[in-house]
């Protein structure tokens, strides 16, 4: 089973991953033609850097889960997740706007969302404690274009687990346990969203 871990920014997905990391769990990474890094772009340190021609060839084959272009901070770019990635991982980190994009026709593994939900300030407070330096205001805008569509996302069909304000070592204590008995996702399920 393939996981997503969806939510907007600020909500703690990060937490979450670094505690799987912590427990030598894989965690997929997305990858992106950007050119110059910037703590100003949010997470362009975590992705796999590719050439515009090897990302080209990507979208030419068919190869990728999803692929949007950004314009941030003036910088044009893609990001996306590869297929190869995808079939080499369960774990997955994506933003709502990223969410929207995947192409759900194309997965035939089972998947769940863990949705970490959370207020903005509540997010804000995370933006402001960990000294994030990109531009909170810009990047909600990003997430919240189409968040009705992504919240109806969540919801059709799929196995959701949704977490609101929630400590994130208990949500990577779940993924984990999830990632190695997938079988419990109907237990997870009844007892997390009554």
């Amino acid at each position: 089973m393939k996981f997503f871990i969806v939510g907007l920014h600020g909500s703690g997905k990060k937490e979450v991953t670094s505690i799987l990391e912590q427990l030598n769990v894989n965690i997929g990474k997305l990858f992106s033609d950007i050119e110059k890094p910037s703590s100003k772009i949010y997470n362009s340190y975590d992705y796999e850097l590719f050439s515009t021609k090897e990302v080209n060839e990507i979208f030419e084959n068919n190869a990728y889960i999803f692929l949007q272009k950004c314009y941030i901070n003036n910088q044009e770019f893609y990001e996306g997740l590869t297929r190869y990635e995808f079939d080499n991982n369960n774990i997955f980190v994506l933003s709502p706007d990223q969410l929207i994009s995947v192409s759900f026709t194309n997965i035939k593994e089972p998947y769940c969302f863990i949705w970490m939900d959370n207020t903005k300030n509540n997010r804000y407070s995370r933006f402001k404690d960990e000294k994030r330096s990109y531009n909170f205001s810009e990047r909600e805008k990003q997430e919240t274009r189409d968040l009705g569509y992504f919240v109806s996302l969540l919801y059709n069909n799929v196995p959701t687990l949704y977490f609101n304000n929630e400590d994130p070592a208990r949500v990577a204590t779940i993924v984990y346990t999830l990632n190695k008995y997938p079988d419990l996702i109907d237990i997870y399920k009844q007892t997390f969203n009554n």
